[in-house]
């Protein structure tokens, strides 16, 4: 009886599946990175030397008399990157440096009121035909193609000085208050910095 107990439990394990089919793999899931890049000056390194400027020496008449510098070339903006950069530009922080202990009749801000910078932009080197650009505002540089730039990814800045004489004061007024520059300030300086942040996504359209 034992024995017969025996083999019928043999056969019921023998003709029973103890698993089912399973098939197996593994793999590997690369994500490649959109790439950041923008090349331009480092911080710091934004520096600009004008030729020296005087007032305008036409005669006062009805408007304010104007002379202004060469549009130099402050920097140059290249986006090498995978995705479009929105730059802002700024030129703030204007100092004067002067021989005189003070200001005399004048104010130190009447003095920097005279004289104003202006930021211009373009796609191509070429001062002439670079157009002005409101500090603190925003231009879009493109995506780069393959790494390297292309149309409107490359921005060139310029910048330009304009001694106003007539603001306040005008006629012989403004002529002895630009006389006292002449004599008192050796320079005008100010701080230039740009920034870049992304603007569009890889891949578009997706959360």
């Amino acid at each position: 009886m034992l024995v017969v107990l025996l083999t019928l439990i043999s056969c019921c394990f023998l003709g029973s599946t103890f698993a089912r089919y399973t098939s197996g793999g593994s793999g590997t899931a690369t994500l490649t990175v959109a790439k950041w890049e923008i090349d331009g000056p480092a911080e710091g390194a934004i520096n600009v030397n004008f030729d020296k400027l005087s007032p305008s020496k036409d005669e006062y008449v009805s408007t304010a008399r104007t002379h202004s510098t060469e549009k130099m070339l402050a920097a140059t903006i290249v986006n090498k990157s995978d995705v479009s950069a929105l730059v802002t530009l700024v030129a703030d922080g204007e100092a004067l440096t002067k021989t005189a202990a003070n200001w005399g009749t004048y104010t130190e801000e009447e003095i920097k009121g005279l004289f104003d910078i202006k930021i211009y932009t373009n796609t191509t080197e070429d001062a002439d035909s670079a157009t002005p650009f409101t500090s603190g505002t925003t231009v879009e540089l493109t995506a780069a193609a393959d790494g390297t730039a292309q149309e409107g990814g490359t921005l060139y800045v310029y910048v330009q000085v304009t001694w106003t004489s007539d603001t306040d004061k005008t006629g012989t007024d403004a002529d002895a208050r630009d006389t006292w520059v002449g004599q008192n300030v050796t320079g005008v300086s100010y701080n230039l910095s740009y920034t870049a942040v992304q603007n569009s996504e890889l891949p578009a359209g997706q959360n």
